[in-house]
């Protein structure tokens, strides 16, 4: 029950942080947007495996959708949940089979690199779909000068926030969980 609790309270930061600490406007796009909402889920990822974490996304979608639909629309939920399942799942799962400090750092780069890939696909197959009035030549235009340098910028600045944090919040984690058989 504590497990539970513990992912619905990063599910809520990740949301919190993803609505009061987005920066507006993209330097690429200016539909591209950074917020620190995939912190939670990594610190659950590390914490507690990669499930942890896609949960933590999956419930910070839900509120989204539930309390701030309109400032992101379908589109914005359904490609910010995809970004953090991708990174945050690949992170977490290679982080499982090498459990050290050079396997966190290892974990964070596929899950970077993973979550690029995925929303650069993403992007060109779902972007017209959901606004006809672009054309897949003009989101195929947008990948060097925008979605690849994003894409890397925002995994690698969520990475290393989460690098440096982790060890820190871990211990509050563990004092508020109490069940360190968990970690």
């Amino acid at each position: 029950m504590r497990r539970i609790t513990q992912v619905a309270i990063l599910g809520a930061f990740a949301f919190l942080f993803m609505q009061f600490l987005e920066v507006p406007r993209g330097l690429f796009a200016p539909f591209l947007k950074y917020d620190p909402g995939d912190i939670p889920a990594l610190i659950a990822t590390f914490a507690v495996g990669p499930v942890a974490g896609i949960t933590v996304e999956l419930v910070k979608g839900v509120l989204i959708t539930l309390f701030a639909f309109k400032e992101h629309g379908p589109f914005g939920v359904l490609m910010n949940t995809l970004a953090g399942i991708a990174l945050v799942g690949v992170a977490g799962a290679y982080y499982l089979v090498e459990h050290t400090k050079i396997g966190a750092i290892k974990s964070l780069i596929l899950g970077v690199l993973t979550m690029t890939a995925a929303m650069i696909i993403a992007n060109v197959i779902l972007t017209p779909v959901f606004f006809p009035g672009f054309s897949r030549d003009q989101i195929v235009a947008l990948i060097l000068p925008a979605l690849l340098p994003f894409n890397l910028l925002k995994g690698a600045v969520t990475s290393l926030i989460t690098y440096l944090v982790y060890k820190r919040v871990r211990v509050y984690l563990y004092e508020w969980i109490g069940d360190r058989t968990a970690w």
